[in-house]
């Protein structure tokens, strides 16, 4: 019994505990009524452009975070949500409708460890004038 609380406290050492989080922000004026207006019809690009792949991939993107909560070097799961977080932001590039080509390279992929920033790549489209 001993050996395996040793190694349940190890891996808690290398995990760590605490709220780890991912996110992709896309800042443009039209970008909230482009995603959650489901009457639109677009000719490129869909509704829940960011939403829809998050829910369609989430069983996925668990396996990614799963394989990487223990290594043989300890765990990686920051690398893990950075992945998840640029994922994140190439289903903006696949998915946002085509209104103008700055919603689609809009997504601003962010990963936080407790509340602090680890990750923060700007997106490659500022935000348009509304």
């Amino acid at each position: 019994m001993g050996t395996f609380l040793v190694r349940i406290d190890h891996l808690s050492e290398s995990v760590g505990t605490g709220s780890l989080s991912a996110k992709c922000t896309v800042d443009q004026p039209y970008a909230q009524d482009q995603h959650e207006n489901l009457t639109y019809r677009h000719r490129v690009g869909r509704a829940r452009y960011l939403g829809g792949p998050l829910l369609e991939n989430q069983a996925g993107l668990m396996e990614k975070l799963a394989l990487k909560a223990i290594t043989p070097t300890g765990s990686d799961l920051h690398s893990a949500m950075i992945d998840i977080a640029e994922e994140m932001a190439a289903w903006v590039q696949e998915n946002a409708p085509l209104l103008t080509g700055a919603l689609k390279t809009s997504g601003h992929p962010e990963v936080y460890d407790n509340g602090s920033k680890i990750y923060d790549r700007p997106p490659i489209s500022a935000r348009e004038r509304g």
